[in-house]
């Protein structure tokens, strides 16, 4: 279904499903709703897709891929050959940049900033206000567990409460919490929750002050 004004460039392929509120726009060489086929979180997928849905005003820069199950708010933007897998859920007026990776069933609240080059781990959790730098690196399973054929342990993604952020080329460890308005100096290795307004940066992550300028 397409809204009115909606606009879609050359080559752009919309699987059938798919809902596209008023004036969205997709770029050229845009893919969306790409059916999953394979290996994902702990399961075997045989193709069958699930209707995305993109709000009003949204734009799908050119070469991104959204699969099947990707809900997209309205105004948000998804930027060039960013790829959101399957059921990944992204709220209103956020701004993913180029070349971002978010996997399967990881959900991004309003007015989140995703800077280029990072990658958002499966079922990780994102909160409104969010800013994350170029290059972040989030990780779901800190053993590097894998049993091709085997049960797989449940995966154990971060979590990044409202308002914090995290600065560039920073890695982000399986289970971790980053509190409400927290900062994480750039290049940090966090591997354990950092308090609401803190501030924490290095390897590892140590708390050295808090967001207001005072001592933690």
């Amino acid at each position: 279904m397409l809204g009115a004004r909606c606009t879609i460039a050359a080559f752009a392929i919309v699987h059938g499903g798919a809902e596209l509120d008023a004036g969205v726009r997709v770029e050229d060489h845009v893919i969306v709703g790409q059916p999953e086929r394979g290996y994902a979180v702990r399961n075997i997928y045989p193709g069958a897709g699930a209707p995305p849905t993109i709000g009003a005003g949204a734009v799908l820069r050119a070469g991104a891929v959204l699969y099947a199950g990707v809900s997209v708010g309205a105004e948000s933007v998804v930027g060039h050959h960013t790829l959101l897998r399957s059921h990944v859920r992204v709220g209103q007026r956020s701004q993913l940049g180029h070349h971002l990776t978010v996997e399967r069933a990881a959900s991004l609240g309003e007015w989140v900033r995703c800077s280029p080059g990072s990658h958002i781990t499966s079922e990780t959790v994102i909160e409104d206000d969010v800013f994350l730098g170029a290059g972040v690196r989030t990780i779901n399973d800190n053993g590097l567990i894998w049993h091709p054929g085997q049960p797989q342990p449940p995966l154990t993604p971060p979590r990044f409460a409202r308002g914090c952020k995290v600065g560039s080329g920073s890695a982000v460890l399986g289970g971790v919490v980053i509190g409400e308005a927290a900062l994480i100096g750039a290049g940090s290795v966090v591997t354990r929750d950092v308090p609401a307004r803190a501030l924490a940066y290095g390897n590892p992550a140590t708390v050295r002050g808090t967001t207001t300028g005072g001592q933690p």
